[in-house]
């Protein structure tokens, strides 16, 4: 399978659908401080992305009891999370010898389940900015995070274009979303973008993420990636319709260019929650300020 084709099916592979299991906890054979109890696996997963040098900034911002992480031998997907419990359910595969026990040595997964992993996590960030029960004040970053999800849910993943027929991009239809389809649009391409971002990432360092810097050849790499990612319509959101009637027609709903990332969301993903560099994020986001030049604009909300 070629790396665009393994990408659009990594964006296609999460969905909101509801499963109750028990905890589980995070793997880690070495020290003590790898085994927390089952209801509280942040910290091991924390011990672990650090030391590969993957990004644990937003991470730290959450309260460690307030995702319960489970496995499952999923058969559609390859990962769900569930803002209504704060569930994470993640394909057995992703577990220590895949067993449902332990989330596997992060160092031993592949490119595709890092990036996996790290979409579902950013759902976990963004259900907990949302959620008003985890009893714990936000940080300025948390408040700049939540404050531009609020802005964009309220126009630019609202009233949106659709790609009914996703093969044909220049087809689009109007929709105006329910509450419901735009948190799950904004949660889908921000979560896409960052799972892409982290594959990415892992293939241009050659897994080095802690001991590499971004250099002018990797920033050019990178701005060919990016390009090309774009332009493919492998970083397009989507949403399952609320609606039922709709559901049987089209299990998910591909948001058209117009609505898709915009370089204010590229810059935010990419400093605020992702701590990268500020050449990095220049390059990436005049790659979407020129793709944007050329697309249909996102339809007014007055």
């Amino acid at each position: 399978m070629t790396y665009v084709g393994r990408m659009m099916g990594l964006a296609i592979l999460v969905s909101l659908i509801s499963v109750t299991m028990p905890g589980m906890a995070w793997s880690g054979e070495d020290a003590p401080s790898n085994h927390p109890s089952p209801r509280h696996p942040w910290p091991a997963l924390l011990q672990q992305a650090d030391t590969l040098g993957l990004p644990t900034g937003f991470l730290t911002h959450i309260d460690p009891k307030f995702v319960t992480v489970t496995f499952e031998d999923l058969r559609t997907y390859a990962a769900e999370y569930h803002p209504h419990d704060h569930t994470m359910i993640l394909n057995m595969r992703l577990s220590f010898n895949e067993a449902g026990g332990a989330l596997a040595d992060l160092a031993k997964m592949t490119h595709h389940d890092l990036a996996l992993l790290y979409h579902e996590l950013l759902h976990a960030y963004l259900d907990y900015l949302y959620a008003t029960d985890h009893g714990q004040a936000l940080t300025p970053t948390d408040q700049r995070v939540l404050e531009a999800a609020n802005a964009q849910m309220a126009c630019h993943y609202r009233f949106v274009r659709i790609n009914p027929i996703r093969q044909l991009k220049g087809a689009t239809e109007l929709r105006f979303l329910s509450d419901q389809d735009t948190w799950e649009v904004m949660n889908e391409t921000w979560a896409v973008f960052v799972g892409w971002v982290l594959w990415t990432k892992l293939e241009l360092f050659q897994d080095h993420l802690a001991t590499k810097t971004w250099t002018p050849p990797l920033i050019e790499q990178w701005t060919q990636r990016l390009t090309d990612a774009v332009k493919s319509g492998e970083l397009l959101g989507y949403y399952e319709p609320d609606d039922p009637e709709e559901r049987q027609i089209a299990r998910k709903r591909f948001i058209a260019p117009s609505n898709g990332l915009t370089p204010q969301d590229v810059e935010l993903l990419l400093t605020t929650v992702l701590g990268e560099s500020p050449e990095l994020v220049q390059a990436s986001t005049a790659v979407f300020e020129q793709y944007q030049t050329g697309v249909e604009p996102a339809p007014s909300c007055e």
